[in-house]
């Protein structure tokens, strides 16, 4: 007789893979049509926590794509948590590696975009040893990340994008209050965050703000961030 854990893991298995059957099913259905209702009940609700949360993504390859991604990624990157929050970090990296995406360059940072977006959006009301809020993120492209997404949020406009003259991006996201927010940075003010993030000491952040952008004042980053609610200097 199996245990329950041995049976949990044969009905991953099954419910996953394209032709598995769910072992010792009782009812009225055959274990084919049982497990199939299933596998597409569970997949499903992956693609819709997907779709949720990488909603530019959705939008940028369009609904069959998607849905033939999100379940590829469903059956080799199952689910390790009951949060379904915490679910689809990896779907950045995956899309960059996967036939139906790979060669669209841009995706994987959209991708990175709208999880750190999601990420910001549940961060815990505390403040890292940086003193930058918990929500702050910083993500960097070769792309023009913002205007990519923004221009997601308007599918019905008629503008293209030309990725090539707007060139890349430094993407700025917290979450100060109720509501993520985002925009473009300059390197300036993107090398402070930058440095912030990485544990570095305020001092620090000013020299690698001035270097990549000589002639800027840091101390109005500073201010900024302490006016949004986003920064408290450490004690």
């Amino acid at each position: 007789m199996s245990t329950p854990f041995s049976w949990q893991a044969s009905f991953m298995e099954a419910v996953l893979s394209e032709g598995g059957l769910i072992p010792d099913l009782d009812g009225p259905f055959s274990s084919a049509v049982s497990t199939a209702v299933y596998r597409n009940n569970i997949l499903e609700g992956f693609t819709e926590g997907l779709k949720n949360i990488y909603g530019a993504i959705f939008l940028l390859i369009g609904e069959d794509c998607f849905r033939a991604i999100a379940h590829a990624y469903a059956r080799s990157t199952p689910s390790l948590c009951g949060d379904r929050n915490a679910y689809g970090a990896r779907m950045p990296e995956f899309l960059g590696m996967h036939p139906l995406t790979r060669s669209i360059a841009y995706l994987a940072d959209v991708a990175r975009l709208e999880w750190a977006s999601h990420e910001a959006y549940l961060a815990a009301e505390e403040f890292m040893d940086s003193g930058l809020h918990t929500s702050v993120r910083l993500i960097e492209s070769d792309y023009p990340l913002l205007a990519l997404w923004q221009f997601c949020q308007h599918p019905e406009t008629d503008s293209p994008l030309d990725l090539d003259a707007l060139g890349g991006d430094r993407v700025f996201i917290c979450r100060p209050q109720e509501e993520v927010l985002m925009r473009s940075l300059p390197m300036g003010e993107a090398s402070w965050y930058r440095s912030l993030l990485e544990h570095k000491t305020l001092g620090e952040a000013t020299s690698a703000a001035v270097d990549a952008e000589p002639g800027i004042d840091p101390a109005q980053y500073l201010a900024s961030a302490q006016r949004d609610g986003i920064f408290i200097p450490k004690q």
